[in-house]
C-alpha cells in the first residue's frame, strides 16, 4: 500500500510504524488519526484490534467502498492492520468528497458522528499532546527500520 516500505512480514504494529503509514496514504489531519488509533485500540491491546486487526472501531459500512471484511460483534475485519488505515482513508475520502472539512470541522464531525462517548476529541487532543515526540519525526525509511526493530508493542 502506498510506497510502504517494510515487507509484509516486517510490518509490526507500533505507534512510529502507524505513524508512519497514516503519512504515506496521505491521510487528512493525521496527528488526529493516529490518535484515534491509540484511543479506539487502548493502546493496541483492545480484542477489536487484536481480532479484527481494526484501529478505528469501523463497522461495515453500507455505502461506501471499503477493503474490510465481516468482523465479529459488527465491527469491520481487515487481513492487517495496513488494511484498517486504508479503509480509514476510504472513509475520509467519502467524508471529504460530500465537504472540505476545515480542522474544527473535522473535529466536530468526530464528536458528533463518529465517536460514542462524549468529550472524544479532547481525549484526542490529550493523546496528541502526549506524543509529540513521535508525531514530530520525519517520515524516512530509517523511522521505518528503527521502528521494526525497537519499541515493539505487544500484540497478543
Amino acid at each position: 500500500f502506498f510506497g510502504f516500505t517494510l515487507p509484509k512480514e516486517e510490518r509490526s504494529l507500533t505507534k512510529e510504524n502507524l505513524w508512519t503509514v497514516i503519512n504515506e496514504m496521505d491521510i487528512k489531519y493525521p496527528d488526529l488519526v493516529f490518535a484515534q488509533a491509540v484511543l479506539e485500540t487502548g493502546h493496541f491491546k483492545s480484542a477489536n484490534c487484536k481480532v479484527n486487526n481494526n484501529l478505528f472501531g469501523m463497522k461495515l459500512p453500507r455505502v461506501r467502498e471499503t477493503v474490510a471484511t465481516k468482523g465479529t460483534k459488527g465491527y469491520a475485519r481487515y487481513v492487517d492492520w495496513v488494511q484498517s488505515v486504508y479503509d480509514y482513508k476510504l472513509f475520509q475520502d467519502y467524508m471529504f468528497s460530500k465537504k472540505n472539512y476545515t480542522r474544527a470541522q473535522y473535529m466536530s464531525m468526530l464528536d458528533k458522528r463518529y465517536c460514542e462517548s462524549r468529550g472524544y476529541t479532547g481525549k484526542l487532543k490529550t493523546i496528541i499532546k502526549n506524543h509529540n515526540t513521535i508525531l514530530i519525526k520525519p517520515v524516512t525509511n530509517d523511522t521505518l527500520q528503527k521502528a521494526n526493530t525497537t519499541s515493539r508493542l505487544s500484540m497478543g
